[in-house]
C-alpha cells in the first residue's frame, strides 16, 4: 500500500531540495572566489612591494630605502639579501630565507608545513658597489586559508538555517495556496458523511482570483446542478407514487372482486395473479412514498418511549407464516423492559423487512435470529440468518435503491430492491447506524445501533 504524502509536503520537499542545491552552489562559488581573491591580493601585494623596493635599490641614495624596508610598515613583507644570500635588512623569516632565489618568478613554497607566496628580484651592483642584492617578498597564505575555512564553516551553519526557514516558509505558502483544496475536501467529506448535498465550498471573498478559486466556484456550480437534479428526481418519485396509488388501489380492489366471483379455476388463477402483482406494486409505491418523504424531510416522525421487545415480537409473529413455508425457525432474545426512543411504526417496518429478507433468502429448514442488548448508552439490534449470504463485491451496493444481487436474489418473492434502502433511511432517521456482515453460503448478519 502506497504511503500517503500530501501535495504540500511534496512541493515543500522539492522546493527545499532545489534551494539546497542552489544555496550550496552559490556559497561554494562565493567561498572559492573569496579564497582566490585573497590569494590574488597577496600575490599582487607581494609583487608590488618587491618591485617598488627593487626600483629604489637601483637608484642613487638608495640607503634610504634600506631604512624604509627595515622600519616602514608599507614593506613589511620584503627582505633584502646580498647576492651571496646573506641577510641585509627587512622582515627576516628563517624558514623563507632557506628557499633558493628565483628571478621574478611568483610561486608558492611550503616550508615547515606553512605555505608562502614568494617573489624575488635581483638588482645588480651599483657603481661603486661591487655587490648585487636580492629583494625577496614573502607572505604566508594562512590568512587566506583561515578565511576560506571560515567561509566553509559559515556555509555549514548558514545552509541548515536557510533550509529550515525555506522549508517553513515554503510549507506556509503552499498551505495558504492550497486552502481552497482543503475546503473542497472538507465539503466533499461532509456531503459524503451527512448526505447533505446543500453544503457548498466556502470561498473567502478576499481570496485571490486564481485557478483554485475558479475550481471552487466551478464545483459549487456543479453541486447546484446536482442538487437540482436530485430534487427533480425526488419530486418526480413523490408525484409519480401519488399518482399511481389510486389506480393501483382500484386494480387491486377489482382483482380481489374478480377473485371472489370467479368460478372457473383459470379465471381464479388470473385474478390471483392480478391481486399478487397489484400488492407488489402497491408495496413498491408505499416504499417509494416513504423514501420520498424522508428525503424531503416530510415524513411524520413520532419519537416516543417504546418497548423494543414488543416491537420485535410483533415483527416475528407477522413473519411466522412466511417462515413456515420454508420450514425456517425464528428465534428472538430481547431482555425484558428494553425501552428505547423510536417511532414504533417505522422501526417495526425496518425490523420486519430484515426478518423477511432472512426468510426469503434463507436455506430450507434454516433459522433467523433476532436479538437486542444494551451496549453502553446505546441499544444494539442484531438480525442474523444462516442463508445464502452476500458476496463481498455486492456488500457496499445493497443499500442502493433498486439494486438487487441477481445471481442470488431473484424475483420469486417480489423483491424490488428498495427494502434495505428503506431500512437504512429509517435507521438514520432515528439517528442510528446499520452495518452488515455476510459470508457467501453461510449467512448474513445485520447490526443496528440505536442511540438513546
Amino acid at each position: 500500500m502506497k504511503r500517503f504524502t500530501s501535495i504540500k509536503t511534496r512541493i515543500t520537499i522539492w522546493y527545499t531540495a532545489l534551494m539546497l542545491v542552489l544555496i550550496s552552489f552559490v556559497l561554494t562559488v562565493v567561498g572559492t572566489l573569496s579564497y582566490q581573491i585573497s590569494i590574488d591580493n597577496i600575490e599582487n601585494d607581494v609583487k608590488l612591494q618587491v618591485s617598488e623596493v627593487a626600483q629604489k635599490v637601483g637608484m642613487r641614495h638608495s640607503r634610504e630605502i634600506f631604512h624604509q624596508v627595515d622600519s616602514n610598515e608599507e614593506f613589511k613583507n620584503v627582505s633584502i639579501y646580498f647576492e651571496t644570500g646573506e641577510y641585509v635588512v627587512g622582515q627576516y623569516l628563517y624558514d623563507v630565507s632557506s628557499i633558493p632565489f628565483s628571478m621574478e618568478k611568483l610561486r608558492r613554497e611550503n616550508v615547515g608545513g606553512e605555505e608562502y607566496i614568494v617573489y624575488d628580484i635581483f638588482k645588480p651592483s651599483r657603481p661603486g658597489d661591487n655587490r648585487g642584492y636580492w629583494i625577496r617578498g614573502a607572505e604566508s597564505v594562512n590568512y587566506a586559508k583561515v578565511l576560506g575555512n571560515s567561509v566553509f564553516f559559515i556555509i555549514l551553519i548558514v545552509i541548515p538555517l536557510i533550509l529550515l526557514l525555506t522549508a517553513l516558509g515554503g510549507y506556509y505558502i503552499t498551505k495558504k495556496a492550497f486552502m481552497p483544496v482543503n475546503n473542497i475536501i472538507k465539503t466533499a467529506n461532509e456531503i459524503s458523511a451527512q448526505s447533505d448535498i446543500k453544503q457548498r465550498i466556502k470561498i473567502n471573498p478576499d481570496s485571490k482570483q486564481d485557478e483554485l478559486h475558479n475550481l471552487a466556484i466551478t464545483l459549487n456550480h456543479m453541486l447546484d446542478k446536482i442538487e437540482n437534479l436530485i430534487k427533480q428526481e425526488k419530486q418526480f418519485t413523490s408525484d409519480a407514487s401519488h399518482e399511481l396509488r389510486t389506480p393501483i388501489s382500484v386494480i387491486l380492489a377489482q382483482g380481489e372482486y374478480l377473485l371472489d366471483i370467479s368460478k372457473d379455476e383459470k379465471e381464479k388463477e388470473l385474478a390471483q395473479t392480478i391481486v399478487d402483482k397489484s400488492k407488489q406494486v402497491s408495496k413498491l409505491i408505499s416504499r417509494l412514498l416513504l423514501l420520498a418523504r424522508i428525503d424531503q424531510n416530510r415524513q411524520k416522525f413520532n419519537r416516543e418511549k417504546v418497548d423494543l421487545g414488543v416491537i420485535i415480537d410483533v415483527a416475528v409473529d407477522s413473519m411466522k407464516k412466511l417462515a413456515a413455508q420454508k420450514d425456517i425457525l425464528i428465534f428472538s432474545n430481547v431482555p425484558e423492559g428494553t425501552i428505547i426512543d423510536a417511532d414504533e411504526s417505522l422501526l417495526l417496518s425496518a425490523i420486519t423487512n430484515l426478518i423477511s429478507n432472512g426468510i426469503k433468502y434463507g436455506k430450507e429448514s434454516g433459522h433467523v435470529s433476532v436479538s437486542a442488548s444494551k451496549v453502553g448508552n446505546n441499544t444494539e439490534i442484531v438480525i442474523a440468518d444462516n442463508g445464502v449470504g452476500i458476496s463481498t463485491e455486492h456488500i457496499d451496493k445493497i443499500w442502493t435503491r433498486f439494486y438487487r444481487v441477481d445471481d442470488v436474489r431473484n424475483d420469486d418473492y417480489g423483491s424490488n430492491g428498495l427494502g434495505l434502502s428503506m431500512v437504512k433511511s429509517i435507521v438514520e432517521l432515528h439517528g442510528g447506524t446499520i452495518t452488515v456482515h455476510s459470508v457467501l453460503g453461510e449467512g448474513t448478519e445485520f447490526r443496528i445501533i440505536m442511540k438513546n
